[in-house]
């Protein structure tokens, strides 16, 4: 038994395993609970997105600014799949015949968006991440700036700026929870792999990595494609969730917020990746309301509170950047930090027993 326990894919699953149980049990609140139950949908589709931001660049040390380019391709490819067929020769008026008639369940759609998600993080993967980590980074955000101008002018397929609506509300609780749950092992794994413990020595030191026979790039690659199939899939459901998509759902903002998500929770853990989503979306959705609001400050006055979710996400992230470096869970996992108390338990000497004295 001491053998398969010390099994790390095991360990692993059963780490993502605790994690999945506590976004299960946000998940069965938000079922009993209808006044939070979208709160807790856009809690959980953010899970997967930063999750497979952190399974990129939370192992590798590149950060990745183009995220939005496979949460949009994963959008639109649901959407395609999915709109009822009279709609779309109105929205979708350049689609070929083919995919005008074409309609897929909720689950096949969700298929189909993560692995054109992964195609399109193969392709891209293979040249950029053949640059070094600074040039990686800016190439990485030349993707999405691209993506940008694909979403905003191929209006046949997208729309443009008048967006695709009318999608089916085929995302519930229990689905993006189940998702959420696939990526959190996936996430979980990958990390704790032989590619994922390799991949965070070239964080460390990618040279060093190199020269000692590790395949940088391959393995980079390998984190990518995995990142564009849960981030494609996470765009899905956030089609069918919100119901209407356009480009600007698919820029600088919503990746900032991403961003912030990554860096708060902690950038080297699957579950500091799900705190971060747990307190930016709680802010998100706190500070929202507010920000239609008119502030009268005596000297001078706020029309409107336009940007406040930003500012205070700013805020957020350099407190904890000031007082926390490495996120609010740094490297060790809950469940191996507990797996070390516990070892530490168990080697501890026991105190000898007192001496009897008989009369």
């Amino acid at each position: 038994m001491r053998a398969v326990a010390r099994f790390w894919a095991l360990e692993s699953a059963l780490g993502a395993g605790l994690v999945a149980g506590l976004l299960a049990l946000v998940a069965w609140w938000g079922v009993s609970d209808k006044a939070q139950s979208d709160k807790v949908t856009h809690f959980l589709i953010n899970v997967v997105l930063v999750l497979a931001l952190q399974l990129f660049s939370g192992n590798t040390g590149i950060l990745s600014f183009g995220q939005m380019a496979f949460v949009g391709t994963g959008a639109y490819v649901a959407a395609i799949l999915t709109l009822d067929r009279a709609l779309k020769p109105t929205v979708m008026a350049g689609l070929p015949h083919f995919l005008q008639t074409a309609h897929y369940g909720w689950l096949g759609a969700l298929l189909i968006a993560a692995a054109a998600g992964g195609l399109l993080a193969l392709v891209s993967g293979i040249p950029v991440l053949r640059l070094d980590q600074a040039s990686a980074v800016i190439a990485i955000l030349a993707l999405v700036l691209i993506a940008d101008i694909v979403f905003g002018a191929w209006v046949g397929v997208t729309n443009g700026g008048a967006g695709v609506y009318g999608l089916p509300p085929n995302t519930t609780i229990w689905r993006a929870f189940g998702v959420a749950a696939v990526a959190v092992l996936i996430a979980r794994l990958f990390k704790d792999s032989k590619t994922g413990l390799l991949l965070q020595a070239s964080r460390e030191d990618a040279l060093a990595a190199a020269s000692s026979g590790v395949p940088v790039r391959r393995y980079r690659v390998r984190a990518w494609v995995l990142n564009g199939i849960i981030s494609a899939a996470g765009g899905a459901l956030f089609a069918w969730w919100i119901g209407t998509i356009s480009p600007t759902d698919f820029f600088l903002a919503p990746t900032f917020a991403l961003i912030v998500m990554f860096v708060v929770g902690g950038s080297g853990t699957v579950s500091g990746a799900v705190l971060g989503a747990a307190l930016v979306t709680a802010v998100q959705d706190g500070l929202r309301q507010y920000e239609d609001n008119h502030v009268n400050l005596g000297v001078f006055s706020i029309t409107r509170l336009t940007g406040l979710t930003q500012f205070v996400l700013v805020l957020l992230i350099l407190v904890v950047m000031a007082f926390r470096r490495e996120g609010l869970i740094a490297r060790r996992e809950p469940d191996e930090v507990l797996r070390r108390l516990l070892g530490r338990a168990r080697r501890r000497p026991h105190a000898p027993a007192a001496p009897t004295t008989e009369p």
